[in-house]
């Protein structure tokens, strides 16, 4: 038994923040069905590609998984219809009737354009829950303004406060812009699901990348902020405490104090009584910031990371390495946690070398394990037939116009 076992939800996404989304939406149980233009989105057709004999980088054979797809794929049926022909529409609006859930991350306007906007397809099926993840949201004034992460990160003021005083503004190294409104379209998605569980209805969610990246930044004072002038960027530090990156002798290490008592224990541990006086509470850490950073700084430069860490988790003084990204796939707690797995392509015998995410939400009565990524369209016929009512007849006359790929 999954969460969502039983929810039928139409994938009509491209790229990242949508695909994501229902990824989420696949791992907690949700038949999710993939409907794709022939040939698919620029997701299939990045390299390396997988298929059953293993992966190349040359040309994309019929049954080949570019790896981006074969990780957001995971646990989703793939169908492919053109929309842009009039059976195709005809096909996508008889699948929408049967769905419980549609998501689409096209500009605003695009899907009803189409006639396949909200309001034509709660028409067909009113308990549709029609979720649309855009740049800057369904309305106001640069509701049309086409957008990517990049651009939302700039916009929200996330860059503005990323980076060092004497560098340009930085991006963060994930696409949060995408990522983070896919996760917020999955809980929206959720909690429309259990209001229709009382009043029977569907509706639409609007989830836009700039509001969300807005969320984001405003647990901080920037109201306060306002008053008095946006502080400089200070790389990886606060300014409202001891939160900083340190160089050690071979690597990096991230130091946070929050409190009088982890400041205590890591000057005794300094052999720095001298430092209790320049920091005895918050407010006054925060104002000789510098200097004591300054000292902390000295003190682990000639110190090896590994041994560094180990002493200052015990004392209880929170800190840690600063990893590669790549680290993740030898790092024993995330091994332990399998937050990482091979993918598979479904044809091959064997798993592939590369690795993707596991659903990082874990149920003590709820598996979130998922099937390979299907290959483009390998569910069509079985999706239009068992889903959208359309005979077998009406699905070969499709196919022989190209409507299916």
């Amino acid at each position: 038994m999954k969460p969502l076992q039983g929810v039928r939800v139409v994938d009509l996404t491209r790229v990242v923040s949508g695909p994501v989304c229902t990824w989420f939406l696949a791992s907690l149980g949700a038949e999710v069905i993939r409907v794709d233009p022939p040939g698919g989105d620029v997701t299939w057709r990045i390299p390396p590609w997988v298929g059953a004999g293993g992966e190349q980088w040359e040309a994309m054979g019929p049954d080949d998984i570019g790896i981006s797809y074969l990780r957001k794929g995971r646990g989703k049926r793939s169908a492919v219809l053109d929309l842009a022909r009039p059976e195709g529409l005809d096909a996508f609006r008889r699948l929408a009737a049967n769905s419980d859930v549609l998501v689409e991350n096209f500009r605003p306007g695009v899907m009803a354009s189409m006639g396949l906007g909200y309001e034509t397809l709660a028409e067909l099926n009113p308990r549709l829950i029609h979720a649309s993840i855009t740049g800057y949201g369904s309305d106001g004034p640069d509701a049309d303004l086409a957008s990517m992460d990049l651009i939302i990160q700039g916009r929200s003021g996330l860059m503005a406060k990323s980076g060092f005083p004497d560098g340009p503004p930085v991006k963060a190294g994930a696409t949060v812009g995408d990522q983070f409104p896919a996760a917020l379209c999955a809980l929206g998605i959720v909690a429309a699901l259990r209001q229709r569980d009382i009043d029977g209805r569907g509706q639409h969610i609007d989830v836009a990348m700039l509001d969300s990246l807005v969320a984001l930044l405003w647990d901080e004072p920037l109201d306060l902020y306002r008053d008095r002038g946006m502080p400089d960027r200070i790389g990886n530090g606060d300014p409202r405490g001891i939160v900083e990156t340190f160089e050690a002798r071979d690597g990096w290490v991230t130091l946070v104090i929050t409190s009088d008592a982890q400041y205590e224990r890591l000057a005794e541990h300094m052999g720095r009584p001298d430092l209790l006086e320049l920091g005895p509470d918050i407010p006054t850490r925060a104002a000789n910031r510098a200097a004591i950073c300054e000292a902390v700084g000295v003190w682990m430069a000639g110190q090896a990371v590994d041994g560094l860490v180990a002493r200052l988790h015990g004392i209880r003084v929170p800190a840690g390495a600063v990893a590669s990204a790549c680290a993740a796939a030898d790092d024993p707690q995330i091994r332990h946690r399998q937050a990482l797995g091979a993918l598979r392509h479904p044809d091959a015998s064997e798993p592939t070398r590369w690795l993707g995410p596991a659903f990082p939400v874990k149920f003590s009565r709820a598996g979130t394990e998922q099937i390979p990524a299907e290959t483009l369209g390998a569910s069509t016929r079985a999706v239009l037939q068992d889903i959208a009512g359309l005979t077998p007849e009406e699905i070969d006359r499709l196919q022989a116009a190209g409507v299916l790929g």
